[in-house]
């Protein structure tokens, strides 16, 4: 099956879009689409828990700079596996090297990588396999790499 490069944007840029559209207009679901596709972008009744968490995870790691938070860039499922009945990718106190993935993020079946953006060691992952994920939300912890000896 080939990609469609229109599709691909469409994904990357509208669905981030919408999901910040649902949160300012407190709308429940948002469909767009045209003869061939559909975006459809729909609330979760944990959506203020998960911006409660959000928030109370960017506090505590800018109050311990030795703390990174790697957050979601896209608005799906995230997949902490590999493949099914793997173990997961990545788990609380493993060292991890820049660039990692330590998990995906699927948007309509196409997998987003998740990746670290330093070296370090996980410190807590914040989401579970399977668990719907907001556009910069917090999926997990990563404690630099030169203050986790």
């Amino acid at each position: 099956m080939t990609t469609d490069p229109k599709w691909d944007a469409a994904l990357d840029e509208d669905v981030p879009r919408l999901a910040r559209l649902l949160r300012e207009t407190g709308a429940e679901e948002i469909e767009v689409g045209d003869a061939e596709r559909t975006i459809r972008v729909r609330r979760s009744s944990a959506l203020g828990v998960i911006a409660a968490e959000t928030a109370a995870v960017d506090d505590a790691a800018s109050a311990d700079e030795s703390l990174v938070v790697v957050t979601s860039e896209q608005v799906g499922v995230f997949v902490a596996l590999s493949e099914p009945g793997a173990p997961a990718l990545v788990g609380v106190g493993d060292a991890v090297d820049e660039g990692q993935t330590i998990g995906y993020v699927d948007v309509l079946g196409v997998a987003h990588d998740i990746c670290v953006p330093e070296d370090g060691v996980i410190e807590r992952l914040l989401v579970r396999d399977g668990e719907v994920v907001e556009y910069g939300q917090a999926l997990a912890e990563l404690r630099r790499g030169a203050d986790a000896d």
